[in-house]
């Protein structure tokens, strides 16, 4: 039975397998345009760049797949991020790659026929189409059909993020088909009715919906070269926009600041470093990673990382590391643990809850100085805390415990009543000793704080 993640394309669908293997089925309605992109050397081409997710081909005979055209099992991918948890330095490369993929299929007679960020996700340290019903064949001269969709689930989102306020983007997973363009421009300030871009694309396209009228499609007649010179123009003018900043920005700099001690951070990063090594790991999680501190040492021992965190600020510093670094196993995304993005579109499950996509994808998840912000400011049960972390990690989890006689929890409770007489390392211990056997616990120089290595039950 085909299953409600891809139930939208009518050339094909997508199906996981229990051991979590993807397949994509490719219908005999897509054939002409599958053998296009695998003949022409535009898939070849994408693949070699790291601009698309490779795939292998069944080798099941026709008779084998009646009602197929073929079978295809891409690149597997351990968790697929959302447009809701990309930072504006990742919405802005996502646009960038839509807006070079459809470039570079032009020249081999082709188009994305779909312009949703939802096809984009980011895998070992860069941004990856992976959708690969997505082309379709492109002939000189006809409209490009994808410019409303362009308009309504990239060029807005993204233009809300960079000039109203950039947490616009964490609003989307409520709205996966995106916002209509009117509601749009009323949210932009004034301003932007003098940036050409906005101008044209979001708030004069904005004015011809009307409700019953349909729109007229703007980019009727253009033939290649006018569409590749109106590709090449959005490209340059999103490059340039960059979200407000803000004068606060209380996570950016803990690790540099925002801590006790140096002797304490050192301590701890070497304990920490040390476990990490000894574990072998083929995926690990940095659960309220910050600024991927302790994600970036992960990185250098483990296959795969993934670093989660609220704040975006945080997460938009480290993919500009991951960027800079060239570092090609780490993902970076934005998302609460106490609400992560929930399951949404048909029956909640187009879209896959944060927590089922990272569930037993890890074999080692870390949660540093973290514990004491889910129990005492989300007011979150030890014992919640400990089976989350037993629901990501097949193998290992080093968690940090900080009292409530440690300065930063006190300064927490400064302001309201302590009403936390269970968060004790006592029953922390209890409530993770349900799920994992303690290997080791270690005592942080110059501080109260305690490091934990569990193994999984």
């Amino acid at each position: 039975m085909q299953q409600a993640i891809s139930y939208r394309d009518k050339h094909g669908f997508v199906r996981i397998a229990d051991d979590c293997t993807v397949f994509r089925f490719v219908t005999y309605s897509y054939a002409k345009e599958y053998d296009l992109l695998m003949q022409s050397g535009l898939y070849k081409e994408l693949v070699t760049r790291g601009w698309m997710i490779a795939h292998k081909e069944s080798t099941m005979t026709p008779e084998q797949m009646p009602h197929y055209y073929k079978i295809l099992e891409p690149e597997w991918i351990p968790v697929i991020s959302y447009p809701s948890e990309w930072s504006v330095s990742q919405w802005k490369d996502v646009i960038a790659r839509f807006l070079s993929i459809n470039l570079l299929a032009i020249r081999h007679g082709m188009i994305l026929k779909d312009a949703t960020p939802y096809n984009f996700t980011f895998h070992d340290g860069k941004c990856l189409l992976f959708d690969t019903t997505s082309f379709a064949i492109y002939e000189d001269g006809q409209p490009w059909m994808a410019y409303r969709q362009f308009c309504e689930l990239m060029l807005g989102p993204f233009a809300l993020m960079c000039f109203s306020d950039k947490h616009w983007g964490r609003l989307l997973n409520a709205f996966i088909d995106g916002w209509d363009l009117p509601f749009v421009s009323r949210n932009l300030p004034v301003k932007t009715w003098l940036n050409p871009t906005l101008l044209i694309h979001i708030h004069l396209h904005a004015r011809y919906k009307r409700k019953g009228v349909v729109q007229a499609d703007t980019t009727n007649g253009f033939n290649r070269q006018k569409l590749e010179l109106w590709w090449q123009m959005l490209q340059r003018s999103i490059q340039r926009w960059q979200p407000r900043k803000h004068r606060r920005q209380q996570w950016l700099h803990y690790y540099d600041e925002g801590i006790l001690s140096t002797d304490y951070i050192n301590d701890k990063t070497n304990k920490v470093t040390e476990w990490i090594s000894a574990g072998s790991s083929n995926c690990v999680i940095d659960a309220g990673a910050n600024n991927g501190y302790f994600s970036l040492i992960a990185a250098r021992y483990a296959k795969k990382v993934m670093a989660i965190e609220m704040d975006h600020d945080c997460v938009d510093q480290l993919y500009g590391q991951i960027k800079e670094q060239q570092i090609n196993n780490l993902t970076a995304i934005i998302a609460d643990l106490t609400q992560p993005t929930p399951g949404t579109g048909w029956k909640n499950e187009e879209k896959i809850a944060l927590i089922k996509r990272v569930e037993q994808k890890a074999d080692m998840i870390l949660g540093l100085a973290l514990v004491h912000h889910l129990c005492i400011s989300k007011n979150i049960p030890l014992a919640f805390v400990a089976k989350l972390f037993a629901d990501i990690t097949t193998k290992h989890a080093i968690v940090e415990f900080i009292p409530k006689t440690d300065e930063k929890v006190q300064a927490m409770l400064r302001n309201r009543e302590d009403i936390f007489d269970d968060y004790t390392e006592a029953n922390f211990i209890a409530a993770f000793s349900t799920y994992f056997t303690m290997q080791e616990q270690y005592s942080c120089k110059a501080s109260q704080r305690k490091l934990f290595l569990w193994i999984r039950k």
